[in-house]
């Protein structure tokens, strides 16, 4: 058995581990998974309440339901734990509501064509547009009456996929460009020459730019890596959606920088101004998320560029397995060895489910030909 196969065992013990638990599942604090209620919507804002996290368990569901072979059993236990996300389909407090249906449903409707999903993701994504429209712009947290934390972030990038999604399937021209001025502005503003980027873009009470700063890195002219990778992530799939060139490019530069600075250990250090170091901490969660990010980019990329990033991306992955995976005794989940927010000390050295879901989809993207999560156009 090679290390993949390997890896895809190791998933599918811990997927079954965590459905046991009957509810969902969000990090690991001690070796054991801190949770929350199914039939909860939310639990407060800040600083890590975990509400957006509840989407990755079905991810990882339709995934392993994928590869092997959309498996009826396997099929329904992944739509069961995708139609229990509906009672926070109408929730508006936090931007990453988007990410949330993105993982637990959207993923489900397009690698699986589980068209049963379609009402769900539909009233989702109608709700986030609708409070990214009452807003102005991808606001992080708070809903449109909150006028608390002003800002978008890099990480938002993401979170756009979804009203661009509705826009297209619906045909409403002014949401999609509204969207795309939103994904403009976000990469006007945080994404650097050099391809580096900064996490946090103030607004002021008019939704206008008011400077740069951050949350979860060292400093607004930091490079934080898990930001890094949202944003490889999040305009590759803009891309794929929008086909403008200039997010293409964006996802290219963003690339560069990151395989100019992760090139031994797979998992980078959780702020890419530190030199490698053993005292400094690394975030798997960042690399699961931009080998998958990157495995996007390489599908929607000419054919040297994309080969090249395919072999970058399969020996990252292989050595992410090697040395975050199948060590199980330093985790209870997929993937150890993730760096929630350092800067506030939580969640450090743990297993994240949304660093977990990212791998999966990573492993699911080299096994599976075209292995793309091809958004409808």
């Amino acid at each position: 058995m090679n290390t993949i196969d390997q890896a895809w065992d190791r998933i599918e013990r811990v997927a079954d581990s965590l459905v046991s638990l009957g509810c969902f599942p969000l990090w690991t604090h001690a070796g054991k998974w801190e949770t929350i209620a199914f039939e909860d919507q939310e639990r407060g804002v800040l600083p890590h309440n975990g509400s957006w996290m509840v989407g990755d368990l079905p991810a990882i569901l339709w995934f392993i339901a994928s590869h092997e072979g959309n498996d009826t059993g396997l099929r329904s236990r992944a739509f069961q734990y995708s139609t229990r996300l509906r009672n926070r389909s109408t929730l508006k407090a936090f931007a990453s509501v988007s990410h949330l249906f993105f993982r637990g449903a959207l993923v489900g409707l397009t690698i699986a064509g589980e068209k049963k999903l379609e009402p769900l993701v539909s009233a989702a994504a109608a709700t986030i547009a609708s409070r990214f429209q009452e807003i102005g712009y991808m606001k992080s947290f708070g809903g449109p009456e909150d006028h608390s934390y002003p800002f978008t972030t890099v990480d938002d990038a993401i979170n756009l996929v979804m009203p661009l999604w509705h826009a297209k399937k619906t045909g409403d021209r002014k949401l999609e460009q509204s969207v795309l001025s939103a994904a403009d502005e976000i990469a006007e503003h945080l994404i650097r020459a050099d391809g580096s980027t900064a996490q946090v873009l103030r607004m002021d009470d008019h939704g206008r730019p008011a400077g740069v700063d951050t949350y979860q890195g060292l400093s607004p002219d930091t490079c934080w890596s898990r930001g890094q990778a949202w944003g490889i992530y999040g305009y590759a799939t803009l891309y794929r959606l929008a086909r403008k060139p200039e997010y293409l490019d964006l996802a290219k530069r963003m690339t560069d920088y990151w395989m100019s600075h992760v090139r031994r250990n797979p998992s980078p250090v959780w702020d890419f101004s530190y030199e490698e170091s053993a005292d400094v901490p690394r975030d798997s969660f960042a690399a699961s998320l931009a080998y998958a990010g990157i495995l996007e980019l390489a599908a929607l990329s000419d054919a040297a560029y994309g080969e090249k990033l395919v072999a970058y991306a399969r020996d990252m992955l292989d050595r992410l397995t090697v040395q975050y995976v199948l060590c199980e005794e330093k985790s209870t989940g997929i993937l150890a060895g993730a760096a929630l927010d350092v800067p506030h000390n939580h969640g450090i050295n743990s297993s994240v489910i949304v660093g977990d879901s990212y791998y999966t989809e990573a492993l699911w993207r080299l096994s599976t030909p075209g292995g793309v999560v091809s958004l409808p156009q």
